[in-house]
């Protein structure tokens, strides 16, 4: 059957390393979330920041140490899916529970959990908490880790954080760097955070950022002009595009396509792979259909969708509404 244009001539913006079986060998969603955030590319590598971000090297590092107790964990995931019922929330929390699982692992043989979300108080309010106190086995050295998940759109190329903007215009790749280093990494250097550690017996900690996600670019962008200061060299991407554009290049693309819930926003989507214990992905519609619903829903923020040949994904953005986004001021 002619499929109309060559989905490979059409802008995927997908890295080799997702199409690897390195997510796709494990039967269950949380378990393959989990590999994911251990090995992931990293959104932002930047230098002079006077932290460490954990890199590539690190995810492999994390992921080769973890390998059995990963394919243990799939043969039997119910402590995984304990864990993580009992933490119910945004995208954010999940991953979050995610790498508290494996830091709270007894055999892990890179990292002992110390403290995970500890409180830093004044007498009369709560300054923040520190996401994960953790030791480094080899060194003994203890560690503060910042962690997040992001997903951002490019609007202006030149490289400024500030032209990155999340899907819902709530959030901005600025907002989210300056609040990871000046409050949340910063938070140890607080006069309370220096007498709680002291307090508990503990050094103070080495910080470390680990910050997973995925940037969109508009298609046929030059992503070496488009990606912000410090993007990692390997950092997962995809495209954005307003409804009218989405059509002109995919209505005769011959693929079919989902509108993606947030719980498969990490890992690809395989709709042959034995997802028992998956959140429902619906439906997937051809582009024009899918485009329909999309108005017919009256949604301002941006739609993730996957576009899928032969039932699995080969390509991965937002459609936007026309005048996206100009809708709303980013918070």
């Amino acid at each position: 059957m002619d499929t109309g244009r060559d989905p490979a001539a059409l802008p995927l913006y997908e890295t080799p390393a997702l199409r690897e079986a390195t997510w796709r060998r494990w039967r269950h969603p949380v378990v393959r979330d989990l590999a994911w955030v251990l090995a992931s590319p990293p959104l932002l590598q930047p230098s002079g920041t006077g932290l460490r971000w954990l890199n590539d090297a690190w995810g492999e590092r994390a992921f080769r140490a973890s390998e059995g107790w990963l394919a243990a964990l799939d043969q039997h995931p119910a402590p995984l899916r304990d864990v993580l019922a009992r933490r119910p929330g945004r995208l954010g929390t999940y991953f979050e529970t995610l790498l508290l699982f494996w830091l709270s692992w007894p055999g892990n043989p890179l990292y002992r959990l110390v403290a995970h979300n500890l409180p830093v108080r004044t007498k009369t309010r709560t300054l923040g908490e520190l996401d994960f106190l953790v030791e480094e086995r080899a060194s003994g050295a203890l560690q503060h880790w910042e962690v997040a998940v992001k997903f951002y759109l490019g609007v202006a190329p030149g490289g400024a954080h500030a032209g990155w903007i999340g899907p819902g215009l709530k959030d901005r790749l600025d907002l989210k760097v300056e609040r990871l280093l000046q409050h949340q990494l910063g938070l140890t250097s607080r006069p309370e955070a220096v007498g709680l550690l002291r307090h508990l017996g503990l050094p103070m900690p080495k910080p470390v950022c680990l910050l997973r996600g995925r940037l969109f670019y508009p298609p046929h962008s030059d992503l070496v002009a488009w990606a912000p200061d410090g993007a990692a060299a390997g950092h997962l991407t995809g495209w954005w595009m307003p409804q009218q554009d989405f059509l002109a290049l995919y209505a005769d693309a011959g693929l079919q396509w989902i509108r993606l819930p947030k719980e498969h926003w990490l890992t690809p989507v395989d709709l042959d792979a034995p997802d028992t214990d998956a959140v429902p992905i619906g439906a997937s519609l051809e582009a024009n259909r899918l485009v329909e619903a999309l108005r017919a829903a009256a949604d301002n923020r941006a739609a993730a969708v996957v576009g899928l040949l032969d039932r699995q994904e080969v390509t991965r953005g937002f459609i936007t509404p026309a005048d996206w986004p100009s809708i709303l001021e980013p918070a």
